[in-house]
């Protein structure tokens, strides 16, 4: 389900043949505002770690013109992720429309390539964003099920499913809500991007509640066309994601796609400090 708001593109070079160097945007949903855009980057459709990435974002004002609206360091974040990571952006989309990503990539081996990427910024979130209520979701527990095998495909599994969301939010209770399957995301990162959150238990278990949420129905066999009820209730189009809500029940921030304990242990610190 690993969704890109714009599609990849490879570098043209001065001849008009392309360079090994591609690009894509790894986003299903961008919104006005500040924004993290996270980007891939690959070498003959393999993906490279080792670049140094910069984006400038244009709005297209006409089929004809466009208007430089801001640029920003694109560093690798992949921090306990087992190999897999992003590059990530921070920029400020300030209106919804049609946009430009212009993204240099430059490797220690010499390739480089300015590659350009269309994408959508659109009005209105579709997935819950942040300073919205966070649904009040009764995703089943161990309480709810025979075994853990039925809401949990990691092997092992983990221990974040004692409370659904809405019981955490009832309680008041600062909470950190990954979506994602270990043994069935299409992407292969879900079972790092789980181990991630794992890693950040012992040091904010007191202080955060933990809920994984499997996007597909694991029982009575695993089947990956059956989405479950809470992955349609927050209407996902990608996995995985990680939200953050506060004890009133708002998110606080939200990532998709692979990311590193960094980012989710700053936004983890900037929820529980109010900042």
């Amino acid at each position: 389900m690993l969704a890109s708001c714009g599609e990849s593109t490879q570098d043209q070079t001065a001849s008009g043949s392309p360079t090994a160097l591609q690009a894509e945007i790894v986003a299903s949903e961008l919104l006005p505002g500040e924004q993290r855009l996270p980007l891939g980057i690959l070498d003959h459709n393999t993906p490279v770690n080792d670049a140094t990435v910069r984006v400038r974002a244009f709005v297209l004002v006409s089929s004809t013109s466009m208007q430089f609206k801001g640029q920003s360091d694109a560093p690798f974040r992949g921090k306990d992720l087992e190999g897999k990571g992003l590059y990530v952006a921070h920029l400020t989309f300030d209106v919804a429309g049609n946009w430009l990503a212009e993204i240099t990539a430059s490797r220690p081996s010499g390739q480089h390539g300015v590659m350009r990427l269309p994408f959508n910024v659109i009005a209105t979130a579709i997935v819950p964003a942040p300073g919205q209520p966070a649904p009040r979701s009764h995703n089943p527990t161990l309480k709810d099920v025979p075994d853990i095998s039925y809401i949990d495909s990691g092997l092992p599994p983990d221990d974040m499913h004692q409370l659904s969301v809405a019981d955490a939010i009832a309680q008041h209770r600062p909470t950190l809500v990954i979506f994602g399957s270990p043994a069935l995301c299409v992407s292969q990162i879900c079972g790092p991007e789980v181990h991630v959150v794992q890693s950040l238990e012992p040091q904010y278990r007191d202080r955060l509640t933990f809920i994984h949420i499997e996007p597909y129905q694991l029982k009575p066999q695993p089947d990956r066309s059956r989405l479950s009820p809470t992955l349609l209730e927050w209407r996902l189009q990608s996995e995985p994601w990680i939200f953050l809500i506060d004890s009133k029940g708002s998110i606080r921030s939200r990532f998709e796609g692979p990311t590193g304990s960094d980012e989710v242990q700053a936004a983890v610190e900037q929820l529980l400090t109010g900042s």
